[in-house]
């Protein structure tokens, strides 16, 4: 093994790591670090970096010499980026999951809304990612079992989320979902009444217009926007809200959502898309919500749930299908409507 590693043993109580899995060739240390910590200057992720807290593991190809880490050092495919982090509070969530399916290498659950997938702001300890790895364990950061997300899942979405036990696997699984092979199908409480049926073809890009980083907007693709086409199905309509299905044929960052949005018909609750830019932000840097701005978001969370994906079994090359039932938190909303 090559590398400038940490071991957890050197920790002291209140320090931890945070891996990072670079899936491609090419990029410099800095600008990795920078995918992953936004809100980071470049100016203080170098001095993480040469402060030394920053550590590398290169266990694919130990052939290949690391050196001395410094913002300008290339990183390859495998590589792994472990970030020194110190403990700090955080927000209670529920790990109130149900297995759908479980082999040797796939494990498919049921995730509860407001439960983060894995570290990221507030959030370490109290993830999917890291109550498995350590489930069972007294000591959380000397836990060896490894789990990885075959797909995205927002915090407040519920429903069907993929995981394996294998970077292989998992990468025989993300090139499903790159390649369009799989289908995935969701389920949304959205305002008003959609027709029947539409479709929303809308190229989405990052936001430019919005302090909000992690925001998208529709954008045409020749001003950098990605090609994005959703369909859409009003399965019922409840007095002024309406339950949709959503068949995403592309899967970019919060694509439903924007889609919805850019139709007229937001989902309830997202406080990303579904309230004014300055409510929103005043959320996202304080986590505080106005009565004003709660009585506009109606839910708790945003109503949008991850009812069926189709895959194909990295192993076997069966065709799996996968569904989670609406959760009562959404039904019960849709019942009290007149």
């Amino acid at each position: 093994m090559a590398g400038s590693q940490k071991s957890s043993s050197t920790l002291s109580e209140d320090q931890y790591l945070v891996t990072h899995y670079v899936a491609e060739t090419g990029l410099r240390l800095d600008a990795f670090l920078k995918t992953r910590y936004r809100k980071r200057s470049r100016e203080v992720l170098k001095r993480a970096i040469d402060d030394g807290h920053i550590f590398l593991r290169r266990e694919q190809s130990p052939h290949l010499q690391i050196g001395r880490l410094k913002a300008s050092t290339q990183l390859i495919q495998g590589d792994e980026v472990q970030v020194l982090s110190e403990r700090r509070p955080e927000p209670e969530v529920s790990f109130d999951y149900t297995t759908i399916f479980e082999d040797e290498v796939l494990l498919v659950l049921d995730k509860p809304a407001n439960l983060p997938v894995h570290p990221a702001g507030r959030y370490f300890f109290n993830t999917l990612l890291v109550h498995l790895r350590t489930h069972g364990h007294k000591d959380p950061l000397k836990a060896e079992r490894e789990y990885y997300l075959a797909h995205r899942i927002d915090k407040e979405t519920s429903g069907v989320l993929v995981l394996t036990r294998d970077r292989d696997v998992c990468a025989h699984l993300v090139k499903q979902f790159s390649d369009r092979t799989t289908s995935k199908h969701y389920l949304a409480i959205v305002h008003g009444t959609p027709p029947e049926e539409f479709e929303i073809k809308a190229a989405l890009k990052r936001t430019t217009n919005s302090q909000i980083e992690l925001k998208m907007m529709v954008a045409s693709e020749e001003d950098g926007g990605a090609p994005s086409f959703t369909s859409f199905k009003r399965i019922e309509t409840r007095g002024k809200y309406s339950l949709v299905e959503c068949f995403p044929k592309t899967g970019r960052q919060h694509q439903i959502r924007v889609h919805l949005e850019a139709a007229g018909h937001p989902i309830v609750g997202d406080k990303l898309y579904g309230m004014p830019e300055e409510e929103a932000l005043r959320y996202f840097e304080r986590k505080h919500l106005t009565p004003e701005a709660q009585a506009r978001l109606i839910l708790p969370r945003h109503a949008l749930h991850a009812a069926g994906i189709r895959i194909q079994h990295p192993l076997t090359l069966q065709q799996l299908e996968f569904k989670a039932p609406l959760p009562a938190d959404l039904r019960k909303f849709l019942d009290l409507q007149e």
